[in-house]
């Protein structure tokens, strides 16, 4: 009796997996159909004229997403290309440049100082470090808009507004990064530390030779989101520089909007240039990002 029972149950679970596999799959369908409509249309937007953008928004139909009028001059005209754009002045170009060099400064150097003090935090052993850490870990629920006032008084009293190190030097540190940082050190054996001091290494040759090379995913998980974060800025960017030399993408964007039109058509080409560089980015490190998080969330 209780051999045929056990020769039964695996066909009565069948139609049960076949049902939840495809109520799983029907979820993934959804998921993916409400993240990428949104960029979909953006990308379709960004290839017809502007008075065709909100033309066939409702109903919705394939002509919402598809251009009947297909152009490249909405990004011709960001790109300084065409004679309308160079008449405007627009340097989506240099934007993208100067986006670029300020999103991988403030990741260069928030490695170096944010693993230097995730170090400290995870590693060492001194007086205090709980409360220490509480300390930094409360200046991240600090609303930035609170800190703007005081940020730039900082930055013009040092000789800094209207340069790249404006753009660059407030994000050096962050506490978030320090934070996740020092998650991933104190996963890693403190015997592979006193193995090293044995041997004769100093405190920053643990960290360069032992901390490093077992930590790489957490280095890359936290290098993305900090990049992700740098290029995504617009507040600050658009405060600390007036210089469109040194204009960021995103405040390249919000130029396209004046108190004469709204260039919807440019607007959704420099969307489009703005995500491109983030998404190739992440799609090309998606292998160490996944690992990354699934990594920080067993060690939560």
């Amino acid at each position: 009796m209780s051999a045929a029972s056990q020769q039964r149950t695996p066909r009565s679970t069948l139609p049960n997996r076949i049902v939840g596999g495809f109520f799983i799959l029907l979820a993934y369908l959804l998921i993916t159909i409400i993240f990428l409509t949104p960029l979909l249309w953006m990308i379709g937007s960004s290839l017809r004229p502007s008075p065709e953008v909100f033309q066939y928004i409702f109903p919705l139909s394939w002509r919402t997403f598809v251009p009947l009028q297909f152009t490249l001059q909405n990004f011709a005209d960001i790109f300084g290309i065409s004679e309308q754009g160079r008449a405007l002045g627009f340097q989506f170009g240099r934007a993208l440049l100067n986006t670029a060099f300020v999103s991988t400064a403030v990741v260069g150097s928030s490695l170096v100082f944010n693993t230097l003090a995730a170090y400290f935090f995870a590693r060492l052993e001194f007086p205090y470090k709980n409360l220490l850490l509480v300390f930094v870990l409360g200046t991240f629920f600090v609303p930035q808009e609170a800190t703007i006032v005081p940020l730039y008084i900082v930055v013009r009293q040092l000789g800094f507004a209207d340069t790249y190190w404006a753009l660059i030097l407030p994000w050096y540190a962050s506490p978030f990064v320090i934070f996740v940082l020092s998650q991933f050190f104190q996963e890693i054996p403190k015997e592979l530390d006193e193995a090293a001091i044995i041997d004769g290494a100093s405190l920053l040759g643990v960290l360069r030779h032992v901390i490093v090379p077992n930590a790489r995913v957490g280095l890359l998980t936290v290098s993305l989101l900090e990049f992700q974060f740098i290029w995504n800025l617009f507040f600050w960017p658009l405060i600390a520089t007036g210089r469109q030399e040194l204009q960021v993408i995103q405040v390249a964007v919000a130029t396209q909007i004046s108190q004469r039109e709204i260039a919807w058509g440019r607007i959704f080409a420099g969307g489009v240039v703005a995500s491109l560089p983030v998404i190739i980015l992440f799609l090309a490190l998606q292998k160490y990002f996944v690992e990354g998080v699934a990594l920080s969330g067993l060690k939560g």
